[in-house]
């Protein structure tokens, strides 16, 4: 695997600090002599995905990484206590809606989607993963229909239930509703999942349009119609569910880096010939060091890439932390945001310490920025270039 490695000469500078190159330093390219980087496309086992910020639902068959699907688990929950349904309720209509913060795709190719009861329980203060947890879920689908509304300053998907889904939880009369508590016991809550041909919708279970609201009259509300209000927030228990990814052709391509959110893939980038590195380096002064990724050419005309990537290196006990130019210098001066179809990362720290402390390990990993709230997937070409400024001793 060939890399582009650039040596400039700038004026000394402290090891971490900020520089900008001038148009007069001398640029050296090393593309022959030795590979400096390697990599490998992995797929990602599962991710935490319980309290998300958003719930993903959909789906998109992409030509590139194959069927992506997203649905989730959550509770419903009681708005007030110790309700009293009255006599003989009996459900008019019942709606389950989701603000909306965004969608991924084409939102019009949103075709159909399924709400079933789940029959165990979910725990606010439990972790969950994305592909590793499953409960036993209903065969009977509860969506009558389902539309969207983009005209309100929080857009909304809103779906109309049917009235026996409702009506099994009035059954449960003043007693089972109580309070959460004792409704949790009867009813765990729900499953939600889509079929879409090219859809992933952002749910904000937060939103002023999230909710479910049971009608229904009773005999003492006459024509009148009553509510039952349910939170789709707050301490309501919610975990992200997606299907695993282990496409054989994207895990063995050696030409191109796949990146994809929603326990898809990760790029583990290893760096070799150290010592070749440290040669060139020698009687000289690191000042700043930089990593580039490029995106591939027109892999973003149907798909958006992320907006951001995350590198991280693997220590010694084989876990994932964070490179001390982000821990230490901050999120702006590390970078990984797209710009000019490129992702700029600023490794300083890190490269200095690669070369100077034996404990380091030469493996990192490039990972998508909130992998478990969104569905965006990114390609990169193999060429990675590393810039290393520096002065003479």
């Amino acid at each position: 695997m060939m890399g582009l490695i650039t040596f400039s000469c700038t004026d000394p500078n402290t090891i971490g600090l900020e520089i900008q190159p001038t148009s007069d330093n001398i640029i050296i390219s090393n593309t022959t002599s030795f590979n400096w980087q390697s990599f490998k496309t992995e797929s990602e086992d599962s991710l935490r995905t319980d309290e998300a910020l958003n719930l993903i639902l959909g789906e998109i068959n992409d030509t590139e990484f194959g069927v992506n699907t997203g649905g989730f688990y959550t509770q419903i929950l009681l708005t007030e206590n110790n309700t009293d349904l009255g006599t003989n309720p009996i459900v008019d209509s019942v709606v389950l809606s989701y603000t909306y913060s965004g969608y991924y795709g084409d939102l019009d190719e949103f075709t159909n989607l399924e709400v079933n009861q789940i029959y165990e329980d979910i725990f606010k203060d439990s972790i969950y993963y994305s592909n590793s947890f499953g409960v036993v879920v209903g065969n009977v689908d509860n969506v009558d229909a389902f539309n969207f509304s983009e005209n309100s300053a929080e857009p909304f998907l809103r779906i109309k239930l049917n009235n026996n889904f409702g009506q099994q939880i009035l059954a449960l009369g003043n007693d089972g509703i109580i309070d959460n508590e004792t409704f949790l016991q009867d009813f765990k809550g729900i499953s939600v999942s889509a079929n879409a041909e090219n859809t992933m919708l952002y749910l904000n279970p937060t939103g002023t349009n999230s909710y479910l609201k049971i009608f229904y009259h009773n005999d003492e509300s006459s024509s009148d119609t009553l509510s039952l209000d349910f939170s789709l927030a707050g301490d309501a228990a919610r975990i992200n569910l997606f299907n695993e990814k282990n496409d054989s052709g994207i895990i063995e391509d050696d030409l191109r880096m796949h990146i994809q959110s929603m326990a898809g893939y990760k790029v583990r980038i290893s760096i070799n010939n150290l010592d070749s590195i440290k040669s060139l380096l020698d009687r000289r002064v690191i000042n700043k060091v930089t990593m580039n990724f490029d995106i591939e050419d027109a892999s973003t005309s149907e798909y958006e890439a992320h907006e951001k990537l995350v590198l991280v290196r693997v220590n010694d006990l084989g876990n994932n932390v964070f490179l001390s130019d982000f821990t230490i210098e901050g999120d702006a001066y590390f970078g990984g945001n797209l710009e000019n179809n490129q992702y700029e990362f600023n490794i300083t720290r890190y490269f200095y310490q690669l070369l100077n402390d034996q404990s380091y390990t030469t493996d990192l990993y490039l990972l998508p920025s909130g992998a478990a709230v969104n569905a965006r997937r990114t390609i990169l070409n193999k060429d990675v270039k590393l810039q290393i400024y520096y002065s003479e001793l």
